[in-house]
């Protein structure tokens, strides 16, 4: 740790704070490595300040990073006792697999698929879980591809609206982008490149789909990519919600 962190390695030449802050990073890890039975890594340390609260960044080491989406993130609350997000991290997969179950039965294809970049759970106890409804307790941030061969500007409106009944059945909120990329491009995609594919050259439709704590949804206009003089232009089309029975 003391390496990662830019600090000499030998204890004796630390500083006070330098001490006090490898003292923290110890506790903080030794708390995971107690608390779950395992042992993590470490990924990371900001120290408390005037504007910042301190954070502790580990992974399990079985597990490994998985491009960040398995980092575990450890603060301590009012009461001065350590908390972490642990829960998020492991349910991550299980949601993942819930999402793209849902989008690739829509479609009854593999041509479509959902990666979580963000996830968050608020159970304190996931025994409390209902898999029927979350009570918005689940939320974050997703991305979902789908190849132009399954959707074109109707489809992609009525998979829009669907995708939202969806989030409000399950009680589910955040941040989703749904983009129709071009077949051709599709297999290439994976966790650790999609962002590549947010390219006017590879976009045929792209929404960016914000459902509220209240499970409200009111973005209604999507993009789409045109081309037009040897130029790719984009132009805005609007969805109308009272059509697609959500208003």
């Amino acid at each position: 740790m003391l390496e990662a962190q830019g600090l000499p390695t030998e204890y004796d030449e630390l500083d006070v704070s330098q001490k006090i802050a490898i003292r923290r990073m110890y506790e903080m890890k030794k708390y995971l490595d107690d608390k779950y039975g395992m042992e993590f890594e470490y990924a990371g340390y900001i120290p408390a300040g005037l504007m910042e609260k301190e954070q502790f960044f580990a992974y399990s080491k079985e597990l490994g990073t998985d491009g960040g989406r398995n980092y575990v993130t450890v603060r301590t609350n009012d009461k001065g006792e350590f908390t972490d997000d642990y829960v998020s991290a492991t349910l991550r997969d299980k949601f993942e697999k819930m999402y793209n179950d849902f989008v690739q039965d829509y479609f009854r294809s593999d041509k479509a698929v959902v990666f979580i970049s963000h996830f968050e759970c608020d159970y304190e106890d996931i025994s409390e879980m209902n898999d029927v409804f979350y009570d918005c307790k689940i939320h974050g941030q997703n991305q979902i591809f789908i190849s132009d061969e399954l959707c074109n500007a109707e489809k992609f409106k009525h998979f829009t609206v669907d995708y939202y009944k969806w989030l409000y059945q399950k009680g589910i909120y955040g941040n989703t982008r749904i983009t129709v990329i071009y077949d051709r491009d599709f297999d290439s995609i994976t966790f650790d490149n999609y962002t590549d594919f947010y390219d006017d050259n590879q976009m045929e439709f792209d929404i960016g789909l914000f459902v509220d704590e209240n499970l409200s949804y009111t973005n209604t206009s999507f993009s789409v990519y045109k081309m037009d003089n040897d130029k790719i232009v984009c132009e805005r089309e609007e969805i109308n919600l009272d059509k697609y029975g959500v208003n």
